[in-house]
């Protein structure tokens, strides 16, 4: 039970920072939507059924994310990136945990939620204390809520980066049932079209091959602070990495 917030359309008109508002909003119904699923879900066995229905696991995540820096000028796997991707995935982590609260005392909380359990867990002695005590008092939905995919195919239908990836490449051959054709990210083709005096990219236009490995990993971790789940990430290195180098 995945679903994914397009991040790249979470950006101010003036692209200076994050539209906060649009971006909670969005989260709440992502997360209400979810554990509406749950209930729409026709189970063919019992199994399966008491299983979901005990636990109500969600798995929100995101694409775009390498997108949306972009427009925001920030270089993906810097040091500023990494204290970006903190604040933003606190923040998508907070508002699914207030909401599925929400639900909770709406609807009730999974039926093996055990308070001292749950609040005691890793994960949220991680989060701030006013969520601790929400949880302690009313209960939570889903016994977990977020996990980030790799949103491949997802990414690619809406025209954005996957996952929490960056840009694999500015062009690339695609094959198809049609055939095989180049495809043009659309975020640096169209920066090329507007400034033709160059054919340079800006700092923040990085692809994956581009990147260290350390810096593919600075990012993964700062995003998985904030997963109660899962998460995927890819971690390019050079051909002839040694096994020092990989270690």
């Amino acid at each position: 039970n995945l679903g994914y917030v397009n991040l790249a359309r979470h950006i101010t008109a003036d692209s200076k920072d994050v539209d906060w508002n649009s971006l909670k909003q969005t989260v709440k119904h992502a997360v209400r939507f979810q554990d509406n699923v749950i209930d729409a879900t026709p189970y063919f066995f019992d199994q399966n059924k008491d299983q979901q229905l005990s636990e109500r696991r969600i798995g929100l995540g995101t694409l775009g994310l390498a997108e949306m820096m972009i427009r925001l000028g920030i270089r993906y796997g810097s040091e500023e990136s990494v204290k970006f991707i903190d604040k933003l995935y606190q923040f998508i982590a907070i508002t699914s945990y207030e909401t599925s609260v929400e639900l909770a005392r709406e609807k009730g909380a999974f039926a093996r939620f055990d308070a001292e359990k749950f609040v005691k867990s890793g994960f949220m002695k991680s989060m701030p204390e006013y969520i601790q005590n929400l949880v302690a008092e009313y209960g939570i939905r889903n016994v977990t809520i977020l996990t980030q995919a790799p949103t491949g195919t997802v990414g690619t239908m809406v025209g954005t980066s996957t996952g929490i990836e960056p840009f694999f490449s500015w062009k690339y051959f695609r094959k198809s049932r049609l055939g095989v054709h180049e495809e043009h990210i659309k975020i640096a083709k169209d920066w090329l079209e507007t400034h033709k005096e160059t054919e340079q990219l800006p700092n923040e236009f990085v692809t994956a091959m581009e990147l260290t490995p350390e810096e593919h990993v600075r990012v993964q971790a700062a995003v998985q602070r904030w997963m109660d789940s899962a998460i995927s990430k890819t971690c390019n290195a050079p051909s002839d990495y040694t096994v020092e180098q990989t270690k």
